[in-house]
């Protein structure tokens, strides 16, 4: 079977399944994974949340503009924390480190830095990628389409040359060692503050959002988490509800059927418009009670902006949904948000 569903496949919006069967019926696509977080993308045809397989051919631009996407960990052991982050106090000059922190910015959209709990970790969570760098590979996977295949999404496997892939790990890289400097950067924020006594945080990176160059072909990830190892990844379940920690069970054969991918997020449950009409549905009292929960992302109206609200939780599929449709996921931990820094782009 060339498309494997890890999701409800009569749940996928009415598009982004239209758009997806075309480009199944494409003789050069061979394995495609559809992952819960599936939704319509007009750029390039194919929905974010899915990985594809080809062979003698690749397709430069599914990933869009920021490639190398990824959400990366700094992992706090509890008895290195010393106090409960004071919003009152520091949330501003939070906010403000973080828009220091780099050049570019986290960037707009659903981009993030986090800080998040379990019951025995404090994790610094940061949702980026590789900005300008990424546009500039971008407008060069554009030239060389018009140079070697003008009209069509694809080019043959010999267009990327050693040079090409060298540059394409390179943006990659980069993306990641922006992730890293955020947690670091935040890390030392909360020691200088004495949120947390000096120690041995651990570390750890995964991409949604790039082309995988292999012996056997190239896996394509569009919003889709590439899975490594043992390695753990992070799952962003939604703002008001935390994240799932998980790795892959390498035993599983389903995972070599998810082309080692998996969902980026927990999937819409409503669009973004439908979103703010839920909202707008909801009682006073339950409006009140996420103003007190997140009293600094409230405006000078004393609202949330539609942006926000449109990543609170009522927006997406619940936790257990999303595991029961990757079962060769393994569950290590699910974090509840303390603290969140959004649309820090330049």
């Amino acid at each position: 079977m060339k498309t494997v569903y890890f999701t409800d496949c009569s749940g996928v919006e009415q598009n982004a399944l239209q758009s997806l069967l075309a480009f199944e019926e494409q003789a050069s696509i061979g394995r495609i994974a559809v992952f819960p977080d599936i939704h319509y993308c007009s750029e390039r045809s194919i929905p974010v949340g899915v990985a594809f397989q080809t062979t003698s051919v690749f397709y430069p631009l599914v990933t869009g503009k920021d490639m190398g996407c990824g959400v990366a960990y700094l992992r706090i052991a509890r008895a290195e924390v010393l106090r409960p982050f004071d919003k009152a106090r520091h949330y501003r000059a939070f906010e403000r480190e973080v828009h220091g922190m780099t050049d570019e910015g986290l960037g707009g959209g659903n981009h993030f830095l986090s800080l998040e709990a379990s019951d025995d970790y404090l994790y610094i969570l940061v949702h980026t990628g590789s900005r300008n760098l990424g546009i500039y590979l971008y407008q060069q996977n554009c030239r060389l389409l018009q140079a070697h295949n003008p009209g069509q999404q694809w080019l043959p496997i010999d267009v990327a040359t050693p040079d090409y892939l060298g540059e394409y790990t390179r943006v990659l890289a980069y993306a990641a060692s922006r992730r890293q400097e955020f947690v670091t950067k935040t890390y030392d924020f909360l020691v200088r503050n004495q949120y947390v006594a000096p120690g041995a945080p651990v570390f750890a990176d995964s991409c949604h959002n790039l082309l995988e160059f292999t012996a056997n072909g190239v896996i394509h990830r569009k919003g889709s988490t590439q899975l490594v190892a043992d390695t753990e990844v992070v799952i962003p379940l939604s703002m008001s509800r935390g994240s799932l920690i998980v790795k892959p069970n390498r035993w599983d054969p389903a995972v070599e059927q998810a082309l080692w991918s998996c969902a980026h997020g927990a999937g819409r449950r409503y669009s973004r418009t439908n979103t703010l009409k839920f909202w707008h549905s909801l009682k006073k009292a339950e409006k009140d009670a996420y103003r007190q929960r997140f009293p600094e992302l409230l405006n000078r109206q004393g609202d949330f902006d539609s942006s926000i609200l449109q990543e609170f939780d009522f927006a997406y599929k619940d936790t257990a949904a999303l595991l029961a449709s990757q079962p060769y996921l393994i569950r290590c931990d699910e974090t509840q948000p303390i603290v969140t820094v959004k649309f820090t782009g330049v």
